[in-house]
């Protein structure tokens, strides 16, 4: 390792955007787009704590590509192609009036984070990186950091987070998270902010920490966002099998998507996790889902799976839903397809408009 360029570059801050992106053939860029897809619905269903992504995550790897040897890539290529969070995520209504671009890279150890861009969303604050080193990750491996979010000097601590991962080649990773900054009450997330990430740690699956510094400075503004953000109040409730009760309390959306928020009166005695989600169509006919994406034995939050039925229309007015829930495996970490759910209440309606 002292001999390659990843020594000579240590502690550098670099701008790689005067680098020139190579030319991806369309053949690749579809290959790419389709395995996103695929590998979103899988990570989002992981709860995380300070290590954010489970080592099983879905990796999708962009084929048929050739890099040369390491020293080369690091220099030429690294970090260098990412997609949009809107394009990671498989939004397809632009973002770039609510998005803060950062495309800034730190180096230390051998390793290059890159923070392409962010958006704060209310209260939750979605971050884009890439990860890489002269290491050839195998199919199955993916970067991941341990990350210290400041705003306003303030350290934040941040309840959960959720999002997807995938591999960009065979040296980099790239993840979307959504960090939520609901347990915030001190801190004004209104106007321009002052943010700092700090990464401390990295690791391959968690395997092997490799402990570093790479920090970021910048100022983000979610004003724009939530002035455009659609929100309705809830006063819908349904039991589970066992005795605890969900309440759903807002639904929010705008143009990032679409999420419903909800809290639990915890009245079960029995071990065991349950999975929620709302089932149902828009005025139009067209199918709906919110999915579980993060939850508590307090609160939950389910976001509306465009990965899985498409992007929401913007002509419906009305989501007609249905709650209905399972029971995770409790020594299997198989996840129950939709058709194992059973209905746990009755149908209810949303006006969005």
């Amino acid at each position: 390792m002292k001999n390659n360029i990843y020594s000579l570059l240590n502690e550098a801050n670099m701008d790689l955007d005067e680098y020139k992106k190579e030319d991806f053939n369309d053949i690749e860029k579809e290959s790419l787009k389709k395995n996103i897809r695929k590998s979103i619905k899988k990570s989002r269903k992981q709860n995380v704590g300070k290590k954010i992504i489970a080592a099983a995550a879905i990796i999708a790897v962009l084929v048929g590509m050739s890099f040369g040897n390491t020293g080369a890539y690091a220099i030429s290529k690294i970090n260098l192609f990412s997609e949009s969070i809107s394009s990671f995520l498989g939004i397809e209504r632009n973002l770039e009036d609510y998005s803060t671009v950062i495309n800034k890279s730190v180096m230390d150890n051998g390793v290059n984070v890159k923070l392409n861009e962010v958006i704060l969303d209310d209260n939750e604050l979605l971050i884009s990186t890439n990860i890489s080193s002269d290491r050839i990750l195998k199919d199955y491996e993916c970067w991941n950091g341990e990350m210290t979010l400041y705003i306003n000097n303030k350290k934040v601590k941040f309840t959960g987070a959720s999002g997807g991962i995938k591999n960009l080649d065979s040296n980099t990773t790239q993840e979307v998270l959504e960090y939520d900054l609901e347990s915030i009450k001190d801190i004004d997330l209104s106007g321009d902010l002052n943010m700092k990430i700090i990464f401390s740690k990295m690791a391959v699956n968690y395997q092997d920490d490799i402990n570093g510094t790479w920090k970021f400075e910048f100022k983000t503004n979610g004003d724009r966002l939530k002035i455009d953000t659609k929100t309705v109040k809830l006063d819908n409730e349904f039991n589970i099998e066992n005795g605890n009760k969900y309440i759903l309390e807002k639904y929010t959306g705008n143009a990032l998507g679409h999420e419903i928020y909800g809290k639990i009166i915890n009245n079960s005695t029995e071990r065991g996790t349950y999975a929620i989600l709302l089932k149902g169509h828009d005025d139009l006919g067209n199918k709906v889902i919110f999915d579980l994406t993060r939850g508590t034995k307090d609160e939950f939050l389910l976001k509306y799976e465009n990965v899985l039925v498409g992007n929401m229309s913007e002509k419906a007015s009305k989501l007609i839903l249905t709650p209905y829930a399972v029971k995770m495996p409790e020594k299997s970490g198989k996840e129950p397809g939709f058709d194992e759910y059973e209905k746990v209440g009755d149908e209810f309606t949303i006006n969005i408009k």
